[in-house]
């Protein structure tokens, strides 16, 4: 996939990603980028911080409240019959 958009530098030499390339990408705010220039290009690439994703996967996994829940097998259901599935599917 190619996005082309045109951007303008301003006089401090920032220019600003659009949106529509940030949420392509899921960057956000404070997101780290390499630079480099290969020819006449600029080449900008976000930067995974894995240690942020880990961090945030852990806060996540700790403040989550579960309940452990168990089912004796007789008491069991299936989400579909297998009649069911196969009407839906025109097998029968």
């Amino acid at each position: 996939m190619v996005i082309k958009v045109e951007v303008r530098m301003d006089e401090q030499g920032r220019i600003v990603i659009p949106a529509e390339i940030r949420n392509l990408l899921r960057v956000k705010r404070n997101s780290r980028f390499s630079i480099r220039v290969e020819g006449s290009k600029i080449i900008l690439e976000p930067v995974f911080d894995f240690e942020s994703a880990v961090d945030e996967w852990v806060r996540v996994a700790t403040s989550t409240k579960l309940e452990v829940m168990s089912e004796e097998v007789e008491n069991s259901w299936k989400w579909i019959g297998k009649e069911y599935a196969e009407r839906k599917l025109g097998l029968q």
